[in-house]
């Protein structure tokens, strides 16, 4: 959430106020476009990576956050006709996400996603340097797929694509957009294999941005 709350922020300053207390901003696993996460928790919650865990019992507190809405797919980077979740009856495509949220009888997770959806279509530039610090090569899960259920009951299969482990790629570099709509320069920092907990505690992250922070000698 860090990511889009603070471009929200900033959108909201005016540039004699960025230009005043604004260096840089740095991001670590920015999902500045949502992620395809936010539609499993929805129908099936998510255990936190823990044995000790349900995550069919977590999804009862899971799914009343208006921040898990703001983190559904951003329109502006997944296709109306993208599927997102595929039963053996019928597939949900983008578009068809109310539905998806009235057969899941939680109707409340729809009225959220309109709510948050001033947000998630104003993708226009912070107007301040970016350095976006994100891990790749990792399973993140794509689509859900019901292969032994004509509706949303029992487990889905997860079809993954790459990310770090929660933000889709496609999420994780959308920054890179706003290099020809700002004058601020955006810098960018693959990590391979670091997932998306695991870069807080990464050694190149934390000496990249010590090395912003600290003057050179």
């Amino acid at each position: 959430m860090g990511g889009p709350m603070s471009l929200v922020f900033l959108q909201q300053q005016t540039r004699a106020w960025k230009d005043k207390y604004i260096a840089r901003l740095v991001t670590l696993a920015g999902a500045w476009a949502g992620s395809a996460k936010a539609v499993k928790v929805f129908a099936i919650g998510d255990d936190l990576g823990s044995f000790a865990l349900s995550g069919k019992t977590m999804r009862a507190e899971q799914i009343t956050s208006p921040s898990l809405a703001w983190l559904m797919p951003s329109p502006l980077f997944w296709k109306p006709d993208e599927i997102l979740v595929q039963t053996q009856s019928r597939a949900y495509t983008y578009n068809q996400l109310e539905e998806f949220f009235d057969d899941l009888q939680y109707r409340t997770g729809w009225d959220m996603m309109q709510d948050n959806k001033k947000y998630m279509m104003n993708f226009s530039p912070p107007d301040v340097e970016v350095h976006a610090l994100y891990g790749t090569n990792i399973s993140t899960v794509e689509k859900l797929y019901y292969r032994k259920s004509k509706g949303l009951d029992g487990t889905p299969e997860l079809i993954n694509g790459d990310g770090d482990g929660t933000v889709n790629l496609r999420s994780l570099q959308a920054c890179t957009q706003w290099r020809d709509k700002q004058k601020p320069k955006i810098y960018t920092m693959e990590l391979p294999e670091v997932d998306h907990m695991a870069i807080l505690s990464d050694s190149r992250v934390i000496k990249y941005i010590l090395d912003l922070l600290l003057p050179a000698n």
